[in-house]
């Protein structure tokens, strides 16, 4: 056996062992309406309903819950966006968790808490519905749970071939370290215990580009996806977050490659990141010097705009600077980034070469103070002087 497949075995040989770590409400009500294997049958809008199927020993079942509703209009191009978000930044569609599965008892047995993700686990979004696969342990009765809806929906078991099962959850412990295998088609999940307040470091090194997502309890014990970064530092993933609720937090390792690969992962209590320096002051005419230390520096500037007035940035520099303007952002992001830019939310920027005079020029739509953001694809040989001036055009 390979070391990678070792590592791999004793890892979910270990985590088998601990079983779950968090439980999920039971289903709302034991029996219901009997479900046969095959067909499909009506969910009426109105309180959760209950279903009752009998399964076999290691017998597998898909189930699907869709949406009777006819879908929405397809969104016309003005309403699509522009295309040119940076392919990284982006946030799964969140499951809707409206299927449980549970045993006679009511005890859940699908969805389990670390299989919040939209990857990896048993319950997945459909473009109508949700989808729910299982493999009962043992013969018997089971009970499938669909929560409250006002739209009127339909539910099919089918049987399904054996395949494999969501990997159990390997526990973790703050300031200790993971290893394991991930790949597109088979991501890792960890689970490891949080204290409301206190901010963690979680990082996964690897060749491949990995991805890590986290999912936390709010305080009523429901779990969701609070956060999710694939390259703060270069092709590897950085999370930095205050965790808002004492339980069982669980962190996804993905990777975007289909390649299995290795990776290590780091847990650590951190400290909260500090507040990123005041922006400088900008005034309409007037020209400031500034100095990039490095090709990762960042620069902010308040500037104060009146409504209708139309304005022009110059930013001229030896090397490739960019020049932009935007907003305040209290939004914690989720790598918990403590550059400049951290609190700053780009509405428009300006680069279109790679030395000299970059001019953005903008109308303001209201009277009030915009920021200005300084920084580069690189200072190459110099050292990182630059000059800013803001004009006034009126209105």
């Amino acid at each position: 056996m390979s070391s990678l497949a070792s590592r791999t075995t004793a890892l979910l040989l270990a985590a088998t062992a601990l079983g779950p770590l968090a439980q999920a409400a039971p289903c709302p009500a034991s029996g219901g309406t009997a479900l046969t294997v095959g067909t499909v049958a009506d969910v009426a809008p109105g309180a959760a309903r209950s279903f009752s199927i009998n399964l076999g020993a290691n017998e597998g079942v898909i189930v699907d819950l869709s949406s009777l509703k006819p879908p929405a209009p397809a969104a016309t191009s003005h309403e699509e966006g522009d295309g040119e978000g940076d392919e990284h930044e982006h946030t799964p569609a969140p499951v809707p968790h409206t299927l449980k599965l549970c045993d006679a008892k009511g005890t859940v047995l699908a969805p389990m808490p670390g299989e919040v993700f939209e990857k990896g686990g048993s319950v997945s979004s459909t473009n109508d519905g949700e989808r729910l696969r299982f493999v009962a342990g043992s013969a018997g009765q089971y009970v499938v749970s669909a929560s409250a809806s006002d739209e009127p929906r339909e539910i099919l078991v089918r049987r399904r071939s054996i395949g494999s099962s969501p990997p159990p959850v390997v526990s973790a412990q703050l300031d200790g370290s993971q290893k394991g295998i991930t790949s597109s088609s088979s991501p890792m999940v960890f689970s490891f215990a949080g204290t409301a307040g206190q901010w963690v470091l979680l990082k996964s090194t690897s060749e491949k580009d990995t991805v890590l997502r986290l999912a936390g309890p709010d305080k009523a014990g429901e779990y969701s996806q609070i956060a999710e970064n694939d390259d703060s530092d270069g092709l590897n993933p950085v999370l930095r977050r205050k965790l808002a609720t004492t339980g069982t937090y669980y962190l996804q390792v993905d990777s975007l490659s289909d390649e299995p690969g290795e990776f290590e992962l780091s847990l650590k209590r951190s400290d909260a990141p500090k507040p990123p320096p005041p922006p400088v002051a900008l005034r309409s005419g007037a020209q400031v010097a500034g100095r990039l230390a490095d090709g990762d520096a960042v620069v902010l500037y308040i500037l104060p705009v009146v409504a209708g007035h139309s304005y022009r940035l110059d930013l001229t520099a030896p090397y490739d600077g960019v020049v932009a303007i935007g907003l305040p952002n209290p939004v914690e992001p989720d790598d918990g980034g403590d550059k400049p830019d951290a609190g700053f939310s780009e509405v428009k920027s300006q680069d279109s070469g790679t030395s000299g005079t970059e001019k953005l020029n903008f109308t303001a739509r209201s009277t009030g103070q915009l920021m200005v953001r300084v920084k580069s694809f690189g200072i190459g040989e110099t050292d990182g002087g630059y000059t800013l001036t803001a004009n006034d055009l009126g209105s």
